[in-house]
Protein backbone atom coordinates (compact mmCIF):
# COMPACT_ATOMS: atom_id res chain seq x y z
CA UNK A 1 0.00 0.00 0.00
CA UNK A 2 1.43 3.42 -0.95
CA UNK A 3 1.87 6.40 1.36
CA UNK A 4 -0.64 8.33 -0.78
CA UNK A 5 -3.40 5.82 0.01
CA UNK A 6 -2.59 5.72 3.75
CA UNK A 7 -2.53 9.47 4.38
CA UNK A 8 -6.25 10.15 3.82
CA UNK A 9 -7.16 7.27 6.14
CA UNK A 10 -4.90 8.64 8.90
CA UNK A 11 -6.50 12.08 8.49
CA UNK A 12 -10.01 10.60 8.59
CA UNK A 13 -9.25 8.54 11.71
CA UNK A 14 -7.92 11.66 13.43
CA UNK A 15 -11.00 13.63 12.44
CA UNK A 16 -13.35 10.91 13.69
CA UNK A 17 -11.45 10.78 16.97
CA UNK A 18 -12.04 14.50 17.49
CA UNK A 19 -15.69 14.14 16.56
CA UNK A 20 -16.28 11.22 18.90
CA UNK A 21 -14.50 13.07 21.71
CA UNK A 22 -16.80 16.04 21.19
CA UNK A 23 -19.91 13.86 21.40
CA UNK A 24 -21.15 14.82 17.92
CA UNK A 25 -22.37 12.13 15.53
CA UNK A 26 -19.74 11.57 12.79
CA UNK A 27 -22.26 11.73 9.93
CA UNK A 28 -23.55 15.07 11.13
CA UNK A 29 -20.05 16.52 11.47
CA UNK A 30 -18.97 15.41 8.01
CA UNK A 31 -22.13 16.76 6.39
CA UNK A 32 -21.68 20.10 8.14
CA UNK A 33 -18.07 20.32 6.93
CA UNK A 34 -19.17 19.74 3.33
CA UNK A 35 -22.05 22.17 3.53
CA UNK A 36 -19.99 24.93 5.15
CA UNK A 37 -17.62 24.82 2.22
CA UNK A 38 -20.31 26.15 -0.12
CA UNK A 39 -21.27 29.81 0.26
CA UNK A 40 -25.00 30.47 0.28
CA UNK A 41 -26.87 33.73 0.80
CA UNK A 42 -27.34 34.42 4.50
CA UNK A 43 -30.82 34.57 5.96
CA UNK A 44 -29.65 37.69 7.80
CA UNK A 45 -29.70 39.58 4.50
CA UNK A 46 -33.51 39.46 4.34
CA UNK A 47 -35.80 41.78 6.27
CA UNK A 48 -38.91 39.78 7.11
CA UNK A 49 -40.21 42.25 9.69
CA UNK A 50 -43.26 43.27 7.59
CA UNK A 51 -43.92 39.58 6.88
CA UNK A 52 -43.84 38.63 10.56
CA UNK A 53 -46.09 41.52 11.53
CA UNK A 54 -48.66 40.68 8.85
CA UNK A 55 -48.57 36.96 9.73
CA UNK A 56 -49.18 37.83 13.39
CA UNK A 57 -52.12 40.07 12.46
CA UNK A 58 -53.57 37.51 10.06
CA UNK A 59 -53.84 34.55 12.41
CA UNK A 60 -55.07 36.72 15.29
CA UNK A 61 -57.69 38.46 13.13
CA UNK A 62 -59.00 35.02 12.10
CA UNK A 63 -59.11 33.97 15.79
CA UNK A 64 -56.82 31.00 15.13
CA UNK A 65 -54.68 29.36 17.85
CA UNK A 66 -51.46 29.83 15.92
CA UNK A 67 -49.63 29.69 12.63
CA UNK A 68 -46.32 28.73 11.08
CA UNK A 69 -44.34 30.09 8.16
CA UNK A 70 -41.31 28.72 6.34
CA UNK A 71 -39.54 30.20 3.30
CA UNK A 72 -36.80 28.38 1.40
CA UNK A 73 -34.63 29.96 -1.29
CA UNK A 74 -31.55 28.88 -3.21
CA UNK A 75 -30.99 25.74 -1.17
CA UNK A 76 -31.61 26.99 2.35
CA UNK A 77 -34.35 28.05 4.75
CA UNK A 78 -34.22 31.84 4.90
CA UNK A 79 -37.16 32.27 7.27
CA UNK A 80 -38.96 30.03 9.73
CA UNK A 81 -41.21 31.15 12.55
CA UNK A 82 -44.07 29.79 14.62
CA UNK A 83 -46.80 32.03 16.02
CA UNK A 84 -49.13 31.58 18.98
CA UNK A 85 -49.62 27.99 20.14
CA UNK A 86 -48.07 26.38 17.04
CA UNK A 87 -44.63 24.80 17.15
CA UNK A 88 -42.50 22.21 15.38
CA UNK A 89 -44.82 19.38 16.48
CA UNK A 90 -48.11 20.98 15.39
CA UNK A 91 -49.92 18.80 12.87
CA UNK A 92 -52.89 20.22 10.97
CA UNK A 93 -55.39 19.04 8.39
CA UNK A 94 -54.11 20.35 5.04
CA UNK A 95 -57.25 19.69 2.94
CA UNK A 96 -56.53 20.17 -0.78
CA UNK A 97 -52.78 20.50 -0.22
CA UNK A 98 -53.15 16.70 -0.09
CA UNK A 99 -53.61 16.70 -3.86
CA UNK A 100 -49.96 17.65 -4.46
CA UNK A 101 -48.81 14.72 -2.33
CA UNK A 102 -51.24 12.34 -4.03
CA UNK A 103 -50.10 13.34 -7.51
CA UNK A 104 -46.50 12.64 -6.48
CA UNK A 105 -47.46 9.09 -5.50
CA UNK A 106 -49.05 8.56 -8.89
CA UNK A 107 -46.03 9.94 -10.75
CA UNK A 108 -43.71 7.60 -8.83
CA UNK A 109 -45.67 4.72 -10.38
CA UNK A 110 -45.40 6.36 -13.79
CA UNK A 111 -41.63 6.56 -13.31
CA UNK A 112 -41.50 2.81 -12.73
CA UNK A 113 -43.60 2.03 -15.78
CA UNK A 114 -46.42 0.60 -13.67
CA UNK A 115 -48.86 3.30 -14.68
CA UNK A 116 -49.67 5.06 -17.94
CA UNK A 117 -51.13 8.55 -17.49
CA UNK A 118 -53.01 8.32 -20.77
CA UNK A 119 -54.33 4.77 -20.60
CA UNK A 120 -58.11 4.42 -20.10
CA UNK A 121 -59.16 3.57 -16.57
CA UNK A 122 -60.85 0.42 -17.93
CA UNK A 123 -57.35 -1.01 -18.46
CA UNK A 124 -56.91 -1.11 -14.67
CA UNK A 125 -60.54 -1.19 -13.45
CA UNK A 126 -62.62 -3.22 -15.95
CA UNK A 127 -65.92 -2.33 -14.24
CA UNK A 128 -65.55 1.21 -15.63
CA UNK A 129 -67.36 1.00 -18.95
CA UNK A 130 -68.77 3.29 -21.62
CA UNK A 131 -67.55 6.88 -21.51
CA UNK A 132 -66.50 6.43 -17.89
CA UNK A 133 -64.17 3.68 -19.02
CA UNK A 134 -62.30 6.13 -21.27
CA UNK A 135 -61.25 8.44 -18.42
CA UNK A 136 -57.47 8.59 -18.01
CA UNK A 137 -55.33 9.04 -14.89
CA UNK A 138 -54.13 12.34 -16.34
CA UNK A 139 -57.74 13.53 -16.45
CA UNK A 140 -58.38 12.22 -12.92
CA UNK A 141 -55.56 14.31 -11.49
CA UNK A 142 -56.20 17.45 -13.55
CA UNK A 143 -59.96 17.58 -12.76
CA UNK A 144 -60.90 17.01 -16.40
CA UNK A 145 -62.53 13.57 -16.01
CA UNK A 146 -66.05 15.01 -16.13
CA UNK A 147 -67.06 13.05 -13.01
CA UNK A 148 -69.28 14.67 -10.40
CA UNK A 149 -68.98 14.05 -6.68
CA UNK A 150 -70.93 11.20 -5.13
CA UNK A 151 -73.81 12.51 -2.99
CA UNK A 152 -73.79 12.26 0.79
CA UNK A 153 -71.13 12.40 3.50
CA UNK A 154 -67.71 10.88 2.96
CA UNK A 155 -67.71 7.27 4.19
CA UNK A 156 -64.46 6.31 5.93
CA UNK A 157 -65.75 2.82 6.72
CA UNK A 158 -65.68 1.50 3.16
CA UNK A 159 -62.46 0.83 1.28
CA UNK A 160 -61.00 2.81 -1.60
CA UNK A 161 -61.88 -0.19 -3.78
CA UNK A 162 -65.50 -0.04 -2.67
CA UNK A 163 -65.59 3.70 -3.31
CA UNK A 164 -64.25 3.20 -6.82
CA UNK A 165 -66.88 0.51 -7.42
CA UNK A 166 -69.56 2.98 -6.38
CA UNK A 167 -68.25 5.55 -8.85
CA UNK A 168 -68.22 2.90 -11.59
CA UNK A 169 -71.86 2.00 -10.96
CA UNK A 170 -73.37 5.24 -9.59
CA UNK A 171 -71.01 8.00 -10.67
CA UNK A 172 -72.35 10.62 -13.05
CA UNK A 173 -70.46 12.22 -15.89
CA UNK A 174 -71.38 15.89 -15.97
CA UNK A 175 -69.27 16.35 -19.11
CA UNK A 176 -67.38 14.16 -21.56
CA UNK A 177 -63.87 13.34 -20.30
CA UNK A 178 -61.33 15.96 -21.33
CA UNK A 179 -63.81 18.72 -22.23
CA UNK A 180 -63.92 20.88 -19.07
CA UNK A 181 -62.31 21.28 -15.64
CA UNK A 182 -64.39 20.50 -12.57
CA UNK A 183 -62.44 20.75 -9.29
CA UNK A 184 -63.29 17.85 -6.98
CA UNK A 185 -62.34 14.63 -5.23
CA UNK A 186 -64.11 11.67 -6.84
CA UNK A 187 -61.82 11.17 -9.80
CA UNK A 188 -58.65 11.31 -7.68
CA UNK A 189 -60.09 8.69 -5.36
CA UNK A 190 -60.60 6.41 -8.36
CA UNK A 191 -57.02 7.16 -9.37
CA UNK A 192 -55.88 6.04 -5.94
CA UNK A 193 -57.61 2.71 -6.53
CA UNK A 194 -55.72 2.38 -9.80
CA UNK A 195 -52.49 2.95 -7.85
CA UNK A 196 -53.44 0.21 -5.41
CA UNK A 197 -54.19 -2.22 -8.23
CA UNK A 198 -50.95 -1.68 -10.16
CA UNK A 199 -48.80 -1.74 -7.02
CA UNK A 200 -50.55 -4.39 -4.97
CA UNK A 201 -50.38 -2.11 -1.90
CA UNK A 202 -52.81 0.10 0.01
CA UNK A 203 -52.78 3.86 -0.45
CA UNK A 204 -51.41 4.73 2.99
CA UNK A 205 -48.53 2.29 2.55
CA UNK A 206 -47.84 3.64 -0.95
CA UNK A 207 -47.62 7.22 0.30
CA UNK A 208 -45.42 6.27 3.24
CA UNK A 209 -42.97 4.20 1.20
CA UNK A 210 -42.80 6.33 -1.94
CA UNK A 211 -42.99 9.88 -0.59
CA UNK A 212 -43.10 10.24 3.20
CA UNK A 213 -40.14 8.01 4.09
CA UNK A 214 -37.97 9.28 1.24
CA UNK A 215 -38.65 12.94 2.02
CA UNK A 216 -38.41 12.65 5.83
CA UNK A 217 -42.09 13.29 6.52
CA UNK A 218 -42.79 11.16 9.62
CA UNK A 219 -45.75 13.28 10.75
CA UNK A 220 -47.66 13.35 7.47
CA UNK A 221 -50.45 10.88 6.82
CA UNK A 222 -53.67 10.38 4.90
CA UNK A 223 -55.06 8.19 7.71
CA UNK A 224 -55.73 10.92 10.28
CA UNK A 225 -59.18 9.47 11.05
CA UNK A 226 -59.03 6.40 13.27
CA UNK A 227 -59.76 3.15 11.42
CA UNK A 228 -59.90 5.08 8.14
CA UNK A 229 -60.28 2.53 5.33
CA UNK A 230 -61.10 5.14 2.69
CA UNK A 231 -58.54 7.94 3.15
CA UNK A 232 -59.58 10.99 1.17
CA UNK A 233 -56.77 11.28 -1.35
CA UNK A 234 -57.78 14.73 -2.61
CA UNK A 235 -58.21 16.34 0.80
CA UNK A 236 -57.72 14.09 3.81
CA UNK A 237 -54.04 14.37 4.73
CA UNK A 238 -52.50 16.12 7.71
CA UNK A 239 -48.96 17.40 8.01
CA UNK A 240 -46.54 19.71 9.82
CA UNK A 241 -44.72 22.80 8.60
CA UNK A 242 -41.36 21.04 8.32
CA UNK A 243 -42.73 17.85 6.80
CA UNK A 244 -44.44 19.64 3.94
CA UNK A 245 -41.39 21.81 3.40
CA UNK A 246 -39.34 18.65 2.90
CA UNK A 247 -41.75 17.58 0.17
CA UNK A 248 -41.45 20.94 -1.59
CA UNK A 249 -37.68 20.80 -1.28
CA UNK A 250 -37.81 17.57 -3.28
CA UNK A 251 -40.06 19.16 -5.90
CA UNK A 252 -38.02 22.36 -6.32
CA UNK A 253 -34.88 20.21 -6.67
CA UNK A 254 -36.44 18.39 -9.64
CA UNK A 255 -37.38 15.24 -7.75
CA UNK A 256 -34.28 14.85 -5.56
CA UNK A 257 -34.29 15.08 -1.76
CA UNK A 258 -30.91 15.20 -0.01
CA UNK A 259 -29.24 13.35 -2.86
CA UNK A 260 -31.96 10.69 -3.15
CA UNK A 261 -34.04 10.49 -6.31
CA UNK A 262 -37.75 10.40 -5.37
CA UNK A 263 -39.34 11.42 -8.68
CA UNK A 264 -37.86 11.82 -12.13
CA UNK A 265 -37.30 15.34 -13.37
CA UNK A 266 -39.72 14.55 -16.20
CA UNK A 267 -42.47 13.70 -13.70
CA UNK A 268 -41.95 16.92 -11.75
CA UNK A 269 -42.22 18.91 -14.98
CA UNK A 270 -45.36 17.00 -15.95
CA UNK A 271 -47.02 17.85 -12.63
CA UNK A 272 -46.31 21.56 -13.19
CA UNK A 273 -47.33 21.56 -16.83
CA UNK A 274 -50.62 23.22 -17.78
CA UNK A 275 -53.00 20.26 -18.18
CA UNK A 276 -56.22 22.23 -18.71
CA UNK A 277 -55.17 24.79 -21.33
CA UNK A 278 -58.20 26.39 -22.96
CA UNK A 279 -60.74 24.10 -21.28
CA UNK A 280 -63.45 26.00 -19.39
CA UNK A 281 -63.14 25.97 -15.59
CA UNK A 282 -66.65 25.14 -14.42
CA UNK A 283 -66.32 24.08 -10.76
CA UNK A 284 -63.78 25.72 -8.39
CA UNK A 285 -63.56 28.36 -5.67
CA UNK A 286 -64.74 31.87 -6.52
CA UNK A 287 -61.14 33.03 -6.47
CA UNK A 288 -60.02 30.46 -9.03
CA UNK A 289 -63.07 30.97 -11.19
CA UNK A 290 -62.46 34.71 -11.19
CA UNK A 291 -58.86 34.27 -12.28
CA UNK A 292 -59.72 31.45 -14.68
CA UNK A 293 -56.85 29.48 -13.18
CA UNK A 294 -55.25 26.56 -14.95
CA UNK A 295 -54.34 23.26 -13.35
CA UNK A 296 -51.43 20.83 -13.56
CA UNK A 297 -51.41 17.44 -11.86
CA UNK A 298 -52.33 17.88 -8.20
CA UNK A 299 -51.50 21.60 -8.17
CA UNK A 300 -52.83 24.94 -9.38
CA UNK A 301 -50.85 26.99 -11.86
CA UNK A 302 -50.83 30.50 -10.41
CA UNK A 303 -48.64 32.27 -12.94
CA UNK A 304 -47.45 31.60 -16.49
CA UNK A 305 -45.21 33.55 -18.84
CA UNK A 306 -46.23 34.77 -22.30
CA UNK A 307 -45.32 31.40 -23.82
CA UNK A 308 -47.36 29.42 -21.29
CA UNK A 309 -44.43 28.20 -19.19
CA UNK A 310 -45.26 27.75 -15.51
CA UNK A 311 -43.81 30.36 -13.14
CA UNK A 312 -45.65 29.60 -9.91
CA UNK A 313 -47.67 26.66 -8.60
CA UNK A 314 -49.57 26.08 -5.38
CA UNK A 315 -52.02 23.74 -3.70
CA UNK A 316 -53.99 25.71 -1.08
CA UNK A 317 -56.19 23.84 1.36
CA UNK A 318 -59.75 24.76 2.31
CA UNK A 319 -58.72 25.35 5.94
CA UNK A 320 -56.02 27.88 5.00
CA UNK A 321 -52.87 25.77 4.61
CA UNK A 322 -50.91 27.26 1.69
CA UNK A 323 -47.82 25.73 0.04
CA UNK A 324 -46.37 27.32 -3.11
CA UNK A 325 -43.32 27.31 -5.38
CA UNK A 326 -42.15 30.42 -7.23
CA UNK A 327 -39.63 29.50 -9.92
CA UNK A 328 -38.34 32.95 -10.98
CA UNK A 329 -37.35 33.63 -7.35
CA UNK A 330 -36.04 30.08 -6.78
CA UNK A 331 -38.11 29.75 -3.62
CA UNK A 332 -40.95 27.90 -1.99
CA UNK A 333 -42.98 28.60 1.09
CA UNK A 334 -45.43 26.96 3.47
CA UNK A 335 -47.97 29.01 5.42
CA UNK A 336 -49.55 26.75 8.02
CA UNK A 337 -52.89 27.73 9.50
CA UNK A 338 -55.97 25.71 10.35
CA UNK A 339 -59.38 27.38 10.30
CA UNK A 340 -62.42 25.50 11.55
CA UNK A 341 -64.43 27.21 8.83
CA UNK A 342 -63.78 25.96 5.32
CA UNK A 343 -62.59 28.62 2.90
CA UNK A 344 -64.87 27.43 0.13
CA UNK A 345 -67.26 29.26 -2.12
CA UNK A 346 -69.69 30.20 0.63
CA UNK A 347 -67.22 30.91 3.45
CA UNK A 348 -65.62 34.23 4.39
CA UNK A 349 -62.67 34.45 1.98
CA UNK A 350 -60.70 36.99 4.06
CA UNK A 351 -58.17 34.46 5.37
CA UNK A 352 -57.46 33.25 1.85
CA UNK A 353 -57.00 36.84 0.64
CA UNK A 354 -54.69 37.61 3.55
CA UNK A 355 -52.67 34.47 2.86
CA UNK A 356 -51.96 35.63 -0.68
CA UNK A 357 -51.10 39.11 0.62
CA UNK A 358 -48.60 37.39 2.89
CA UNK A 359 -47.07 35.64 -0.11
CA UNK A 360 -46.74 39.01 -1.86
CA UNK A 361 -44.94 40.45 1.18
CA UNK A 362 -42.54 37.51 1.19
CA UNK A 363 -41.74 37.99 -2.47
CA UNK A 364 -41.21 41.72 -1.87
CA UNK A 365 -38.77 40.98 0.97
CA UNK A 366 -36.82 38.63 -1.28
CA UNK A 367 -36.81 41.12 -4.15
CA UNK A 368 -35.54 43.93 -1.90
CA UNK A 369 -32.58 41.78 -0.88
CA UNK A 370 -31.75 40.73 -4.44
CA UNK A 371 -29.44 43.68 -5.34
CA UNK A 372 -27.37 43.17 -2.18
CA UNK A 373 -27.14 39.45 -2.83
CA UNK A 374 -26.01 40.08 -6.39
CA UNK A 375 -23.37 42.59 -5.28
CA UNK A 376 -21.93 40.13 -2.77
CA UNK A 377 -21.62 37.43 -5.42
CA UNK A 378 -19.82 39.85 -7.73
Amino acid sequence: MTTRSIAPRVWLIALLAVVVASGVQPGVALRATAQNGAKKPSAANYDFTPVAEFAEQTYKKAALPGAGLLVYKDGQVIYKKFFGAYDETTQVAIASASKWLAAAVMMSLVDEGKLDLDAPVSKYLPNFTGKKGTITVRQMFSHTSGLSELPGQWDHRITIAEYADRVASEGVLKADPGTEARYGSASMQVGARVAEVVSGKGWNQLFKERIADKCEMPNTTFARVELNRNPRVAGGASSTLTDYAHFLEMIINNGVYKGRRVLSEKSVREMQKDQTGKLPLVIASNDRLGRRSHYGLGEWIDEQDAKGATLQVSSPGAFGFLPWINHPRHLFGVWMVRSEQRLGQQADPSLARDSWKLVDLIHQAVDRAAPAQKAKKE
